[in-house]
């Protein structure tokens, strides 16, 4: 009998009461949710995994859960130890339990740990489910970034795919994900809401992460120097070796570029003769002089394209120009469907939609001009939602639904136009559902890519959950959700501008972001529908304790499940609850925006800063580095602000639009835009206040401190009321 396809028929027949097993598989095989069943076993996990053990015999493996902690038993089991429990069958999300209603935990001294069995990557299933395992020749393809806790990373091994999961209490969390080829053990465990697939593996701390080659890689393969024809990748490695890049237009590759630097662990090859607008797919290879060799995975990268570059950016609530540095925002109010509906019909040839929620009418309208036009229009939806606009298309028009039920599933919001096209092309991508209630009442932002580059790497997401390159989708090769592989290109260079592009669940998303806060300078603003995850939100309470960058927010869900409202004030942190009528949709946060000379930034798109988007939903999310759509952001913010205070904001001292010239400076400095009755302070790197000599003329204001040491000092200016903003100063 089947545990995970008959709950129902359990909980109609079967009494909660103790019943004999033979083994832990004989649990799993022939009890049902709600028996109370008595297993024996080695426990095989620690405190990595939380307060979940895992019990193995010579048959199977179990999850023993006991709640929050095991404070009413003996002891807390630790790896090695033999038990027998009786308790509770359960079943969280997929995952086999006994417990949380333990009634008995009996120790009886140490026992041997089974010893892993090696499986592939993709082996893991039901059967395997609890048990300990081992994966030769894993690499990571989110090599080099920081281990995130609650979140999930895709590894590979002789050219199949599986998932790792890293609790935030696993001793990884805050390591460096390793670029050396490894022998990974761990424990299958399952996430799914259906009780179908979502298989990962939960590794025990770095001790189960095992290097297993002589040469490895010691950072990620980057790009640089991105250009119509070419770029360039670099890389490092543990041991000195010769470098070259296997690279071609298809994952088959088929062409070599060796790196002019030999026997060395530091490498760079520049692609060159590339095709502008275009993926290229490369792996970097090495080999020692005793032949020892490693090996990258096989990733894509963009070439700059043809395309105009330009970035439009379009809110529909409203902005404040006072703050503008150059170009005034644009707030569309109730005329977002229609300039929305104008870039569909623009389309000359191809749309590719992925809209999470579709009812607007003028959008359908606009849809069915374009079909009529000849535009072939594929379509992919979230199969929950009535998504009752999709009753109103062309019949030409093709969809293809999510249907497993996971999460908020495709929640993904963009439109690609005309990607083979470098003159048509574009991306339509922001926090709007293609509903009315979205685009007229929300709070919500686009943003529109005129970039083949990007077009086509949006192509490659949507044909991964389409199945096909075709106009028909193939339901049985389509992946959504965890299923999914990281397969775009990450880096771009859009009309002279860095962006950077993310894909959930398989491109580590949720570490991108914090990588963004934690290198914050001098401002953060984040307007956000919710904010859950752990992660983001002490990354946010660190900043605000930096003495350097003063955070400030506005959420509209605060009292959801886990939500770090209350955190936030709790540790100081400006933010607000968007109280005010329609909701605050933004998934956005702007980044030194104030800072033209370091790098201002926007990140912004359909994730929500929860962990349902890290490691669930289908979502996608850009970082443009850009100080001019930065400000636009920064408008809307600060409209906001105002709303949800009631005040101009003016009497905040984050919202003084000061600057000063030349930074870094030797003897002097020139402090624009300073109020009336604000006070200047230049404090050094340990907060001490140091003497300077000030000269005001109207709002400038000019500090003359020479003979000051070199080094890293802080501008303060601080309000009547307290308020108080800063800025870094680097004194040569």
């Amino acid at each position: 009998m089947n545990l995970k396809t008959n709950l129902a028929l359990a909980a109609l027949v079967f009494a909660a009461q103790a019943v004999a097993q033979d083994n832990i598989l004989d649990m799993r095989e022939n009890y049902n949710i709600g028996q109370t069943v008595t297993v024996t076993g080695v426990v095989t996990s620690d405190d990595n995994l939380g307060s979940v053990r895992y019990l193995q015999d010579a048959t199977a493996g179990i999850a023993l859960y006991p709640g929050e902690d095991w404070s009413d038993w003996d002891a807390t089991p630790e790896i090695g130890d033999s038990l027998t429990v009786t308790g509770e069958i359960t079943e969280y999300n997929g995952l086999l339990e006994v417990g949380p209603n333990l009634t008995s935990v009996q120790f009886f001294g140490t026992g041997t740990v089974p010893e892993p069995l090696e499986i592939a990557p993709d082996a893991m299933d039901e059967s395997l489910e609890g048990q300990l395992v081992r994966v030769n020749g894993v690499t990571f393809p989110l090599a080099g970034t920081f281990i995130a806790g609650n979140a999930t990373y895709d590894f590979q091994a002789d050219g199949a795919y599986g998932i790792m999961y890293v609790r935030t209490s696993n001793s990884l969390v805050g390591e460096e994900l390793t670029g050396c080829e490894i022998d990974m053990i761990g424990i299958v465990s399952q996430f799914s809401f259906d009780g179908f697939g979502g298989y990962q593996l939960l590794p025990r701390g770095p001790v189960d992460l095992i290097p297993a080659a002589d040469l490895c890689f010691t950072s990620p393969v980057s790009q640089t120097n991105l250009a119509t024809d070419g770029f360039r990748l670099s890389w490092t490695t543990d041991l000195a070796c010769d470098g070259s890049v296997e690279y071609g237009p298809t994952p088959d590759l088929g062409f070599v570029a060796e790196a002019l630097q030999l026997n060395t662990p530091s490498h760079f090859v520049d692609l060159v003769g590339l095709d502008a607008g275009s993926i290229y797919y490369a792996r970097a290879v090495c080999t020692t002089a005793d032949g020892a060799s490693a090996t990258s995975q096989i990733r894509p990268y963009a070439t700059v394209s043809e395309s105009s570059g330009d970035i439009h950016v379009y809110f529909n609530g409203a902005v404040d120009h006072s703050v503008a540095t150059d170009e005034l925002a644009l707030s569309l109010g109730t005329d977002m469907n229609d300039t929305v509906a104008a870039w569909i019909t623009s389309a000359q040839h191809t749309l590719d939609v992925a809209a999470y929620n579709f009812n607007d009418q003028t959008l359908a309208a606009a849809f069915n001009t374009a079909a009529s036009n000849g535009v072939q229009i594929r379509w992919i939806y979230e199969g929950q939602n009535a998504n009752t606009g999709l009753g109103s298309l062309d019949a030409s028009v093709v969809t293809h639904p999510r249907t497993d039920g996971d999460g908020s599933g495709m929640h993904n919001k963009f439109i690609i136009a005309d990607a083979d096209h470098a003159d048509l092309a574009f991306v339509l991508t922001g926090s709007t559902n293609l509903t009315t209630g979205n685009l007229v009442s929300d709070l919500n932002d686009v943003i529109i890519f005129e970039d083949q580059s990007l077009a086509r790497a949006y192509e490659l997401e949507f044909e991964e959950m389409w199945g096909a390159e075709g106009m028909t989708p193939d339901p049985s090769n389509a992946k959504f959700g965890a299923e999914k592989t990281w397969n775009t290109p990450v880096d771009f260079l859009i009309g002279g501008h860095e962006v950077d592009l993310y894909f959930s669940p398989s491109d580590g998303t949720t570490a991108a972001i914090q990588k963004e806060i934690d290198a914050a300078n001098a401002d953060m603003e984040f307007a956000l529908l919710t904010l859950t995850r752990d992660d983001l939100g002490e990354a946010i309470v660190d900043l605000n304790q930096s003495f350097f960058v003063s955070p400030i927010g506005v959420i509209e869900q605060v009292n959801t499940t886990g939500s770090e409202f209350d955190n936030l004030i709790a540790n100081g942190v400006q933010v607000y609850h968007h109280d005010l009528s329609g909701d605050l949709h933004h998934k956005y946060c702007i980044i030194d925006h104030s800072e033209v000379g370091t790098d201002p930034l926007v990140i912004t798109g359909s994730h929500n800063w929860s962990s349902t988007a890290e490691t669930v939903n289908d979502e996608n999310t850009v970082i443009v580095h850009s100080a001019r759509v930065a400000n636009l952001y920064h408008q809307e913010f600060r409209a906001i602000v105002n709303a949800v205070t009631g005040a101009d904001g003016v009497s905040d001292a984050r919202f003084v639009e000061w600057n000063v010239m030349p930074n870094p400076a030797r003897d002097q400095v020139w402090v624009q835009g300073v109020p009336a009755d604000a006070v200047l302070s230049l404090m050094d790197a340990s907060g001490r206040e140091v003497d300077v000599t000030q000269w005001r003329q109207g709002s400038a204001v000019q500090l003359a401190f020479g003979g000051l040491s070199s080094g890293m000092y802080h501008l303060a200016l601080t309000l009547p009321n307290g308020q108080t903003a800063s800025k870094r100063l680097a004194i040569q």
